[in-house]
């Protein structure tokens, strides 16, 4: 589909202010645009207070980003991050779809009339779990008895002890669900299960699964050029990327991740006002099919083709995300943060409850089912979970990861104290949302974990994962 009208209507708007937003040329620079946009969410959609904001988020994050300030403007709904020596950036907040990192190739007027009808989703309080929260059903009795609720107990508290180096714990909250019940939910102080969080790259997954609707619909096909109006030129020979090689990173596309100015990750994400038209224009590296390379702006490329296919607005996007996915599943604190286009940034910027990146775990957990309907196809779902052939080892699907074993045994798993059927969603900062089908669990860990600091994902996770039950439900 051509790039809709809209958007150059955006594109030229001139009313209201508009913020130039220079290259990052230094670390300083980076860090401004980093502290814009997720102070933005931290106070506008997380809606906590500036000041934890700043001290919690912004200055333990990394050494460039100790010295930034913030000038909060409410009424505008902009956050703008100061710093010696660094180019002053500024993210708006619009209702619905969370923060946008200003460029200054868009007004701030026209991204409100972007969007103008977003409509939020119906709240689930009264509903039953996993649907709702109201009740939370207990643990059968049979689970419940193999169950070894200290050492669950223990292993939990265990993941908030580590802490950063503003003296805050890493992880701010874990749910573990088995056997349809929650059996242990655990907050840092200053959050509990009604604050959205930031997924980082875990949106990846999110951004493939609405995908996957839009193939289980018939509008997209897996295996058929992917509808990339760039690449539709004579004789490019990005025209035979198909929706499947997307998917599984297996491109070809030239796209560079490590996160330093210059980098293409930065100039899409803090840089770019268009960041699926930006990771678009990169040339071939190899033959399509033929490599395997993580890469945010192949994930960014197949958010705007969900963009074009739902209507080619924000609003039309939303709306899709809202009624397909969210809504069925009960994810109704979700939002993905769109760029200054109106697309969702799939790659990095999607936010939810840890109570609702769990509902995406249930997901698929459940084979594709919430509600008792069917949302996603068993066809979908075995292509998401089949490695990916072109990469190193079996660890990727499509948007997802793996935990399988190689031939030569248990060591080279990529958490070797997790089973082998465990699917993950998994963002910087140590973000997880893992399904178990094995032990019928899900386990989500969100936090925020500064640069330079690791969490043990396979210690933490396997020691929660070997507390619980040892089977809920047949593998």
């Amino acid at each position: 589909m051509a790039r809709p009208v809209f958007a150059l209507i955006l594109a030229l708007a001139v009313s209201g202010p508009a913020f130039a937003a220079p290259a990052i040329a230094t670390p300083e620079d980076l860090g401004t645009a980093v502290s814009a946009q997720i102070a933005c969410a931290g106070i506008f959609v997380a809606e906590r207070a500036e000041a934890d904001v700043l001290r919690e988020d912004i200055h333990p994050f990394a050494p460039f980003m100790k010295a930034v300030t913030l000038a909060v403007d409410r009424k505008a709904r902009t956050v703008t991050a100061s710093a010696p020596g660094a180019a002053t950036r500024t993210a708006l907040f619009r209702p619905v779809a969370g923060c946008t990192l200003l460029t200054g190739d868009v007004s701030t007027a026209a991204l409100d009339a972007q969007a103008a009808k977003l409509k939020p989703m119906r709240g689930k309080a009264a509903k039953p779990w996993p649907i709702g929260d109201a009740p939370v059903p207990k643990l059968a009795a049979a689970a419940e008895a193999k169950l070894d609720r200290a050492a669950l107990d223990k292993a939990v508290r265990a993941a908030f002890d580590e802490q950063n180096k503003g003296g805050y714990p890493d992880t701010r909250a874990i749910v573990v669900v088995q056997g349809g019940a929650i059996v242990a939910e655990h907050y840092a102080p200053g959050f509990d299960r009604n604050t959205e969080m930031l997924g980082w790259s875990a949106s990846k997954s999110i951004m493939g699964t609405l995908v996957g609707l839009l193939v289980d619909d018939g509008v997209l096909k897996l295996d058929e050029p992917a509808p990339v109006p760039e690449w539709k030129g004579e004789g490019d020979p990005r025209a035979k990327i198909t929706l499947r090689q997307l998917l599984t990173m297996s491109s070809g596309l030239t796209f560079s991740e490590s996160y330093v100015p210059g980098n293409d990750s930065i100039k899409m994400l803090f840089e770019a006002g268009d960041m699926g038209a930006m990771a678009a224009a990169k040339p071939l590296k190899d033959a399509p099919g033929t490599s395997w390379s993580y890469s945010s702006g192949t994930t960014n490329i197949l958010s705007r083709i969900v963009f074009d296919a739902t209507g080619g607005t924000l609003e039309g996007m939303t709306r899709f995300a809202q009624k397909r996915l969210f809504e069925p599943t009960g994810m109704t604190s979700a939002l993905i943060e769109p760029d200054e286009a109106g697309v969702q940034v799939g790659s990095s910027y999607a936010y939810a409850t840890a109570r609702d990146w769990a509902r995406y775990g249930l997901l698929h957990l459940n084979k594709g089912k919430a509600g008792g309907k069917q949302l996603l196809s068993k066809q979908w779902l075995d292509f998401a979970v089949t490695p990916t052939k072109s990469a190193p080892r079996p660890v990727y699907g499509a948007q997802l990861w793996l935990n399988q074993a190689e031939a030569d045994g248990e060591r080279r798993k990529l958490y070797p104290g997790l089973p082998e059927d465990t699917v993950m969603a998994r963002g910087h900062s140590f973000q997880i949302v893992a399904a178990i089908p094995s032990q019928d669990a899900v386990i989500v860990r969100l936090g925020w974990t500064p640069e330079g600091h690791t969490f043990d994902w396979n210690k933490y996770l396997s020691q929660i994962a070997a507390a619980l039950a040892p089977a809920v439900a047949a593998p």
